[in-house]
C-alpha cells in the first residue's frame, strides 16, 4: 500500500470516529469513547458538536473515493487541504 493510501485510511478511520463521538455527545453518552481526545471548546458552544458534522461527512466520503479511485485527484486536495482548518478549530479555545 503506498502512503497516500495509508493517509487516507487514517484520515477515513479518523473521521468516522469523531463523527460516531459526536453523534455519542449529542445523545449524552458519556464513555472512554466518546470522551476521549475531547475539548470543550467556548467559541462554538453549544453548537460545537453539530459544527463539526458536515466537515466530517465530507471527509468520510472523500477519504472513500480517493481510496476506491486509487487516484487522488481534485477531491483528495480539497480534503487535505481542508485539513490545516481542523488544527486551527483545535486550538481555538
Amino acid at each position: 500500500m503506498t502512503t497516500i493510501r495509508w493517509i487516507f485510511l487514517v484520515l477515513l478511520i479518523f473521521f468516522i470516529y469523531h463523527l460516531i463521538r459526536d453523534i455519542l455527545q449529542i445523545l449524552n453518552v458519556n464513555n472512554l469513547f466518546s470522551n476521549i481526545g475531547h475539548r470543550l471548546h467556548e467559541w462554538c458552544k453549544p453548537y460545537c458538536n453539530y459544527v463539526t458534522i458536515p466537515p466530517e461527512l465530507f471527509g468520510i466520503v472523500a477519504s472513500a473515493i480517493v481510496l476506491i479511485r486509487n487516484k487522488v485527484g481534485m477531491t483528495g486536495k480539497i480534503l487535505l487541504l481542508s485539513l490545516p482548518i481542523w488544527l486551527i478549530f483545535t486550538l481555538l479555545r
